[in-house]
């Protein structure tokens, strides 16, 4: 009887252990921030005057293209409504890259839509969603009592929103290039370059006052 016992004791500390490893999930964080991205689309359209840019031209499309935010994160489609236009690409791409933005960025195409203007710039780009948390607990009701609050995780959400240097990266794959790398090396250097020059400037005080001292 004691051996049916301890059997049976062993087959459901067998069954007790099988049910707590299948309630344990590959991912232990159930729910993780998560942050959603939203695509952003710019236009700018030009009616020039002659088949070059004139200042002023430049001058607007360098102002629109500076505010767009990170250059390597944003993709440019050129439409030429005419030949003035068709003509203007080259020269349109030239400044685009003089204002950093490399030419694997851009993109152009003759369109036959009708339009008043020769030229528009197409940018598009995208930006991190900023969930709105907001603070304090829902009144308790018999209907959400088993409901969980929609704050949990919103403060991480948040802030990692606002963390995301390119948001077009968390949707849209590539590979890392020779930039990326330097981007991070010059990240590195100013983060430690404000703390070399005080020591290098605490150094040459010291070197100074030991110079006066042995005079």
């Amino acid at each position: 009887m004691d051996f049916i016992t301890e059997v049976v004791m062993r087959i459901f500390s067998i069954l007790i252990m099988c049910g707590l490893l299948s309630a344990c999930a590959i991912d232990s964080v159930q729910r993780q921030p998560q942050v959603k991205v939203e695509a952003v689309t710019h236009k700018i359209a030009l009616q020039l005057d002659t088949e070059a840019l004139t200042k002023s031209d430049k001058t607007a499309l360098n102002e629109f293209i500076f505010q767009r935010g990170e250059l390597s994160a944003l993709r440019i489609r050129i439409d030429s409504y005419s030949d003035k236009g068709t003509n203007a690409v080259p020269a349109l791409i030239a400044l685009l890259k003089n204002a950093g933005v490399y030419p694997s960025q851009v993109t152009s195409q003759l369109s036959e839509s009708s339009s008043t203007a020769d030229i528009a710039l197409i940018v598009e780009s995208y930006r991190s969603i900023v969930p709105n948390c907001h603070a304090g607990k829902e009144s308790h009701t018999v209907l959400n009592e088993f409901n969980s609050s929609p704050n949990f995780g919103c403060a991480n959400a948040s802030a990692l929103a606002q963390m995301v240097a390119t948001p077009r990266d968390l949707i849209v794959g590539r590979t890392l290039d020779a930039t990326d790398g330097r981007k991070a090396v010059a990240t590195v250097e100013a983060y430690y370059q404000p703390a070399a020059s005080n020591n290098q400037q605490e150094d040459k005080n010291k070197s100074i006052a030991a110079t006066l001292g042995g005079q």
